[in-house]
């Protein structure tokens, strides 16, 4: 990957819009008003929003680790859908992955400002779930303290433990009841445990740190997918003192129901057509996904081994 400084007062005036140093690239939130257009995703009615913490008796944290648990296989984007865009005439029209890469094209002076560093025309999209920090151990973990508090069998290492939702783990890969209304109470309480694990990530995985650097410091703009809330995603980068290196973020809140929604959305977030987005994925419906909407795909092995 090149690396290039540029070497122009005037350039860098006139495209003062996005902040020249790495260190500031942070401050950039570019907007979906910058389309001309107003996007709206669509949420999950069963998504806490962020103003709303409790609900049922069940916090934000906890609802988030359900839908982390519970992520079904379909990738998204399949025909090249996208999300709904809504004109100030009212008209409802639809805003595919074509769309976004003919909307989102750089022009102007951006797009001399990339030829000169073209490294900078991209943008960076990685899924924190096991290529930011090793979340796989920590689901596991909560699967045995689930057990112990329980008092039921530990579960043994086994995929469908993270492919399946909890209830289906339950019932028919542990075999712990069959009762569908237990296994709904102790869904939930695996996913209490495992919010709580989420939030003692320390360290990220190998190699992850100098790679976000090098990013920072060729001035590529990152983004970071979590199907955790906000505050804990937070709470974990900045544990493991990576926060500073992602620009946007698509979490919970955002109610993406499908990985490629969430790729669009960080693309959108980003300033950058999703064919010129980079997506780190370590699950086969990410990388999916990610050819989907047309952006390239680096999968990480360790999730999905062999």
């Amino acid at each position: 990957m090149s690396c290039c400084r540029r070497q122009s007062c005037t350039l860098e005036a006139n495209v003062s819009a996005k902040p020249d140093p790495p260190q500031q690239l942070g401050k950039y939130k570019p907007q979906s008003s910058d389309l001309g257009v107003k996007v709206t995703f669509r949420a999950d009615a069963g998504e806490a929003s962020s103003s709303d913490d409790k609900r049922d008796g069940v916090d934000h944290p906890t609802r988030s680790a359900m839908h982390s648990l519970s992520q079904q296989s379909k990738a998204g984007s399949e025909y090249g859908e996208g999300f709904l865009q809504l004109r100030l005439t009212g008209e409802t029209t639809h805003l595919d992955v074509d769309t976004l890469n003919e909307k989102l094209q750089i022009k102007g002076a951006e797009r001399m400002r990339h030829h000169m560093c073209p490294d900078e025309a991209f943008g960076m999209i990685f899924n924190l779930d096991n290529v930011i920090a090793n979340t796989k151990t920590r689901q596991h973990a909560a699967w045995h303290r689930l057990a112990k508090l329980e008092g039921l069998p530990p579960p043994k290492p086994d995929r469908s433990l993270f492919d399946l939702r909890p209830e289906r783990v339950i019932t028919e890969v542990l075999l712990w009841t069959r009762d569908w209304g237990w296994a709904r109470k102790l869904a939930w309480k695996v996913a209490g445990l495992y919010a709580e694990e989420f939030r003692e990530i320390r360290e990220p995985l190998a190699g992850v740190r100098e790679w976000l650097a090098a990013l920072s410091r060729c001035n590529i703009p990152c983004a970071v997918v979590s199907t955790m809330d906000r505050a804990s995603t937070r709470q974990a980068l900045e544990q493991m003192q990576l926060w500073d290196f992602f620009q946007v973020q698509v979490t919970a809140e955002d109610g993406m129901e499908t990985p490629a929604q969430c790729f669009l959305s960080a693309a959108l977030k980003l300033g950058r057509p999703p064919n010129k987005c980079v997506v780190f994925d370590s699950s086969p419906a990410g990388v999916t996904a990610a050819h989907n909407c047309t952006m390239k795909a680096v999968a990480i092995q360790g999730a999905h081994p062999g």
